[in-house]
């Protein structure tokens, strides 16, 4: 087994993850679990694809993916709960 590997996948997984949770702070000031993350094969793209939801509303989730290249978020979907959350905050999700 490839430590060294396992060691970088491990820190890629941290990164990806802290980026996420910074992405929801600074965009709609949430506070968000991740609850799952998928590391996809190198072959087929740079991206960790994570889940979650927001703190004490597990009915507020969502997807996004971080690509641990260039550290930029993509593919934010969210559930009709988490929309109208942010929308009663006075954000348009959509911007």
């Amino acid at each position: 087994m490839d430590t060294k590997a396992n060691t970088g996948d491990k820190d890629t997984m941290n990164e990806t993850k802290a980026i996420a949770i910074q992405f929801f702070k600074e965009k709609y000031n949430l506070d968000v679990e991740i609850t799952e993350q998928k590391k996809l094969p190198s072959y087929v793209a740079t991206e960790v694809d994570l889940e979650g939801h927001v703190v004490g509303h597990e009915d507020q989730s969502f997807n996004i993916s971080v690509n641990y290249k260039t550290q930029k978020t993509s593919d934010f979907v969210m559930s009709p709960e988490l929309e109208e959350s942010i929308i009663s905050n006075g954000v348009d999700p959509y911007k």
